[in-house]
């Protein structure tokens, strides 16, 4: 027996909130990115990012919010930089709590462009963005394989060689 989703009318577009009985535990999963002549510049983690920026109003904030490295969170930005050809952020100087970044007038337009079809998407079937762990694991250094992790012999060891 098959069951019809159930909807939410209490908005203006309806929702789905259920799956069908012959899909138990399946979940509709979108990514939303922006592109300039077909090079990638910012995705749903850059939407984080900029919104961690707005926030707590500087890049290390941001970084710490989504489980980035500042590092990585950096050189995303520094990307998407290039990409647009336009700065995303400006530094705030100063000293103490007033120094930190703050979003340029593009980056404002960025973020609010992001949002707007991240919202019109989870409006039409839920949330269905990367989750803030899904984020955080693509700023984060791939593992070390048992095989690399396990200690090396004196053949292998460059310090060793005379």
């Amino acid at each position: 027996m098959r069951r019809a989703p159930r909807t939410q009318t209490t908005d203006a577009n309806p929702r789905v909130t259920d799956t069908p009985a012959n899909l138990p535990g399946t979940a509709i999963k979108t990514k939303v990115w922006m592109e300039l002549n077909g090079r990638f510049v910012i995705g749903d983690g850059g939407l984080k990012l900029l919104l961690g920026v707005l926030e707590h109003g500087s890049l290390l904030g941001a970084a710490r919010e989504i489980g980035w490295s500042y590092r990585h969170a950096w050189g995303y930005l520094k990307q998407a930089e290039a990409a647009l050809q336009a700065p995303l952020t400006t530094p705030r100087p100063g000293k103490g709590a007033s120094r930190g970044m703050a979003l340029t007038e593009a980056g404002r337009l960025v973020l609010e462009q992001l949002m707007a079809v991240r919202t019109r998407i989870d409006d039409a079937v839920g949330p269905s963005g990367p989750t803030l762990k899904d984020i955080a694991a693509r700023g984060r250094r791939p593992t070390r394989r048992v095989a690399d992790a396990r200690s090396r012999t004196a053949r292998g060891d460059w310090r060793t060689r005379r």
